[in-house]
C-alpha cells in the first residue's frame, strides 16, 4: 500500500486526516491520531498518539500502551493514599478506576486495531512496523 492509495481509501471512507509529506495523521474519535510513516517503501511505520483532553490521560500526550500502565501506577497510588483512611472506600476507588481505564483502554485499542488491519489486510509488498 502506497501514500496516495491510503490517502484515497481515507476519503472514501470519510475518515479525517492530514497529510505532511511522507506521513499520514489519521485523526479517530476521542482525540485519538494514528501516523503512518511512508518515509520508506518497503517498510510503512504506524503509531498511536492519545492527545490531549482524551479520557485516559487527560492532558498528556502519549501512546495506549503507556497510558494504560500510567492508570494502573496512578490508581493503585490514589487507592493505597485512600485506604490508610478507609480500606473499603479505598478498593472501591481502585476497582472503579481500574474498569475506568479498562472500558476507555478496550475502547482505544479496539479502533487502532481494526483501522490498522483495515489499512494493510491484503497487502504483502510491504513491511509494517507498529509501535506504541
Amino acid at each position: 500500500m502506497n501514500l496516495e492509495k491510503t490517502a484515497e481509501f481515507l476519503e472514501n471512507f470519510d475518515y479525517k486526516y492530514t497529510r505532511q509529506g511522507n506521513t499520514l495523521t489519521i485523526i479517530l474519535a476521542y482525540n485519538h491520531r494514528i501516523f503512518m510513516d511512508f518515509k520508506n517503501p518497503n517498510k510503512i511505520t504506524i503509531k498511536d498518539q492519545l492527545v490531549t483532553w482524551n479520557f485516559i490521560t487527560g492532558v498528556l500526550k502519549m501512546s495506549i500502551r503507556k497510558a494504560i500502565i500510567l492508570n494502573l501506577v496512578c490508581s493503585m497510588i490514589l487507592s493505597i493514599i485512600i485506604a490508610f483512611f478507609n480500606f473499603k472506600i479505598g478498593a472501591i476507588v481502585f476497582f472503579c478506576l481500574v474498569l475506568w481505564t479498562t472500558y476507555w483502554s478496550v475502547t482505544h485499542i479496539t479502533r487502532y486495531e481494526n483501522l490498522k488491519h483495515i489499512l494493510t489486510h491484503g497487502n504483502n509488498s510491504a513491511l509494517y512496523s507498529i509501535e506504541s
